[in-house]
């Protein structure tokens, strides 16, 4: 260990010292500095029953009791039916004049202790982690920083983090949570405007259940296009700092893109590309595509996530730069040609299907992963989703909370890709067809009110039993980070009900609804009210979509309105 790690850790060490320790036989009662309380991590099987278990303390305690009952370290104490939402008091006494009080608490999940100093850069730091079928603490060696955009500002409060765990001589060290992948990289989601706290973790385990294979899957069988993962609770520097959702990382490991090839002369050759849309720009949304800089991590609102920057520079944004261009430029013949040759269409059918069902209003442009497997072999773009929190009634301010004009269950999406809109309008093989039949299909399940509801009930119960839930309302009820909004989770699940029966309704009878030709405004019927919405496109030289598009001559005129009128006096005649 380098003599910079070896002194941090003495500094780390030092702090844990000045906490009050408590163990339950090998387990640990981590000491909360805000609160006074303690937390100890036992397996959910040991909830509802009593837990007996030989206390222990480092400090010089005299006179010692919990729940009114004496006990001396070295001897076993019962606590009697663990639940959540249970206090065990404890009280005890240094000398004559100090009197220590707090409580004992149990909990379920995993808990993480961070010790050190943390911001915007990776910083050394000391990871405990307490796990609940573990007899014992596990301390680990990390780099850890904050990480996000705009979860990442300056009066931000409950921050993400990003961690890449070390050993002892300062080099990667994989490690393995939850049963998920090997790796030393790994993020805590904090939910940190999130109403809910687990919006994420809920929408990102229905798009795993709900997208299809991307295009390589026969090379890449176990290729995941999002991110798995589940909670844990969190202290930093001895202060309770709610729970978070410990998760995989979106890269190419996930994603099983081919690696980069360097030969013995440095030269490198670009196999699987990763990008992220970061921001929301012409380039973002593929309605332009100027000139890029291979020696730039970005380009627009995108930004090179493999080859990491840091290792590969110059890039290579020409994989990426053609398909934008493609979208961007190419005429509506073209496109409906060749868009197949470009982008891997079930996954992004797929996607356009779940950020309508989720109202993903900050992931129709931005938090995509675009990746290529090997532009060697084929060029053939697919996605990823990330960031998933401004969904189901979620904005990204909550000032206005739940704002109808912007989150509303009838507001449709407003900033989505430019891919995604002509793939609408102009439907190549049948596209907008084939996704109303594929949604129709999933509304039979996985999309299905019942099922939806059920994601975030099954999700919240665990958090809700562990005592979580009244831990993270004490934490951060009313904080800057939720715009002084208090935390009220049976509320805000209720809300969450309520907003997908009225929001599924909504898909079903107008984003969703089975196309009709020449139903412009895709109300169920052609009528006098589509021959008004046309006559304004054409006086406006709006773009025909194909169902507007009577002849098929990607132009609106008046043989349009012809073919419109006769669709209406047949159905009058009839």
């Amino acid at each position: 260990m380098s003599p910079k790690h070896l002194i941090a850790l003495l500094i780390f060490m030092t702090a844990l010292s000045a906490q009050s320790q408590i163990t339950l036989g090998s387990r640990r009662a981590v000491h909360d500095n805000l609160t006074g309380n303690w937390l100890c991590s036992v397996p959910e099987s040991t909830f509802g029953t009593d837990f007996t278990a030989t206390f222990n303390t480092s400090e010089p305690w005299s006179d010692i009791t919990i729940d009114n009952e004496p006990v001396a370290p070295g001897n076993s104490f019962t606590f009697a039916q663990v639940a959540g939402d249970k206090k065990y008091a404890l009280v005890a006494h240094i000398g004559d004049s100090v009197t220590i009080t707090g409580n004992i608490c149990f909990t379920f999940l995993p808990i993480f202790e961070f010790n050190g100093t943390f911001n915007d850069e990776y910083q050394v730091s000391e990871i405990i982690a307490n796990l609940p079928q573990d007899q014992g603490p596990t301390t680990m060696l990390s780099k850890l920083k904050h990480r996000g955009g705009s979860t990442n500002g300056p009066t931000r409060l409950k921050r993400n983090y990003h961690i890449k765990f070390l050993d002892a001589d300062s080099q990667k060290m994989d490690r393995k949570f939850f049963g998920l992948r090997n790796d030393n990289s790994w993020i805590l989601d904090a939910g940190q405007i999130d109403m809910l706290r687990i919006r994420n973790r809920v929408c990102t385990e229905l798009w795993l259940d709900l997208c299809r294979k991307p295009y390589y899957a026969d090379e890449e069988p176990k290729a995941l296009l999002g991110v798995r993962g589940d909670f844990i609770e969190l202290f930093l520097n001895g202060s309770y700092n709610g729970f978070y959702a410990l998760t995989e990382a979106m890269d190419r490991k996930q994603m099983k893109l081919a690696k980069v090839d360097t030969d013995t002369a440095g030269v490198n050759t670009f196999h699987g590309m990763l990008w992220k849309a970061k921001a929301v720009d012409g380039i973002a949304r593929m309605t332009s595509a100027y000139g890029y800089n291979n020696n730039s991590a970005t380009w627009g609102g995108l930004e090179v996530k493999y080859p990491d920057p840091d290792d590969v520079m110059p890039t290579k944004w020409k994989t990426m730069f053609d398909a934008t261009k493609f979208v961007a430029k190419s005429d509506n013949t073209t496109f409906r040609q060749q868009v197949g040759e470009y982008f891997d269409i079930p996954i992004i059918m797929d996607y356009w299907i779940f950020i309508n069902a989720i109202h993903g209003v900050d992931s129709g442009v931005k938090n995509i992963y675009w990746g290529v497997y090997d532009e060697q072999v084929d060029k053939k773009i697919t996605l990823a989703a990330w960031d998933l929190d401004c969904t189901f009634g979620q904005n990204w301010i909550n000032y206005p909370l739940h704002n109808e004009a912007v989150v509303g269950p009838r507001i449709p999406l407003s900033t989505i890709n430019n891919l995604f809109l002509r793939l609408h309008e102009l439907s190549p093989d049948s596209f907008s067809i084939k996704t109303v039949e594929r949604y129709q299909l999933l509304r039979q399940t996985l999309l299905s009110e019942e099922s939806l509801k059920q994601r975030f009930h099954a999700r919240l119960e665990p958090l809700r039993l562990a005592g979580a839930l009244d831990r993270e309302t004490v934490r951060w009820t009313r904080s800057t980070d939720l715009s002084r909004q208090p935390l009220d989770f049976p509320a805000e699940l209720e809300y969450i009900d309520s907003w997908i029966d009225q929001h599924m309704t909504y898909l079903d009878n107008a984003r969703f609804r089975p196309y009709i030709k020449g139903d412009s405004n895709r109300d169920g019927v052609v009528d006098v009210s589509d021959l008004n919405q046309i006559v304004v496109e054409i006086l406006n030289g709006v773009p025909p979509t194909w169902f507007e598009d009577m002849n098929n001559d990607d132009v609106l005129d008046v043989s349009d309105l012809n073919a419109i009128v006769n669709v209406i006096l047949g159905k009058v005649a009839r």
